[in-house]
């Protein structure tokens, strides 16, 4: 993934989502061992919850504006 993220091509609830399915994927990379694949799957999970997070901050912000202007 590069670095710079693109606004409009990186929505929050669909980069939690890929990273929901990155950690299934994870659990499954036979690369790796039992505890590796965990850890992995921990990481993806965690992202996840971070863009969830952000997610709400957005919609939240964005309600907000509009009952500012309404």
């Amino acid at each position: 993934m590069r670095n710079q993220l693109d606004i409009f091509d990186h929505d929050p609830a669909r980069m939690a989502a890929a990273n929901r399915a990155a950690a299934e994927r994870a659990l499954h990379d036979v690369q790796f061992t039992e505890t590796v694949r965990l850890e992995r799957r921990a990481y993806y999970l965690a992202e996840a919850d971070r863009w969830d997070n952000l997610a709400a901050h957005s919609a939240r912000a964005t309600t907000e504006r509009k009952e500012q202007h309404a």
